[in-house]
């Protein structure tokens, strides 16, 4: 059984099902954060908990399952150029795509990020609504999330560029 090497598309097809199975099992890691939302003093629902967990998690786990299952129609989108026969020595497509999984994934965490914040929003206004400021550390994680989401979304549409930029510095 003589197989051909891998080029850069089959890397790249490896790179994101690992990524799309790595999504999968932080999805499923975070559901049990959601349920102390059930408890005492929060006056959130069974429903409006599962909400919030599908709202929240949801997409990082759909965002898996495409990965995971459908890796080569991904990586056609991202890697352009017929397949190479033999081994190849310039991994700028695999570069391109390991930065493109990154942003994805950024994105994704952000969003899930996003949604939690907006959930520890609207229980410290149901703790406190006369409060006028919000504490310090809520308005950084928030902050914190928007990079997130701006980094992910740069990564996810330039990384040819971000490719091109690294190259420059190493010459």
């Amino acid at each position: 059984m003589n197989e051909p090497p891998l080029d850069a598309k089959g890397i790249a097809a490896i790179i994101i099902k690992i990524t799309g199975l790595v999504m999968l099992v932080v999805a499923i890691i975070q559901i049990p954060a959601y349920f102390p939302l059930t408890g005492r003093g929060y006056d959130f629902s069974i429903a409006q908990t599962l909400g919030m967990a599908a709202a929240g998690i949801g997409p990082l786990a759909l965002a898996g399952l495409v990965l995971w299952y459908f890796p080569g129609t991904v990586t056609n989108r991202i890697v352009s150029g017929p397949a190479a026969g033999g081994a190849t020595r310039d991994f700028r497509p695999v570069e391109i795509v390991a930065l493109t999984v990154l942003g994805v994934y950024l994105v994704a965490h952000g969003l899930v990020d996003a949604v939690r914040d907006t959930v520890i929003l609207i229980v410290l206004n149901r703790q406190d609504s006369t409060a006028a400021l919000l504490p310090a550390s809520i308005v950084g994680r928030m902050a914190g999330t928007l990079a997130e989401l701006l980094i992910g979304a740069t990564l996810c549409v330039g990384s040819r560029r971000v490719v091109d930029a690294i190259e420059r510095l190493r010459r």
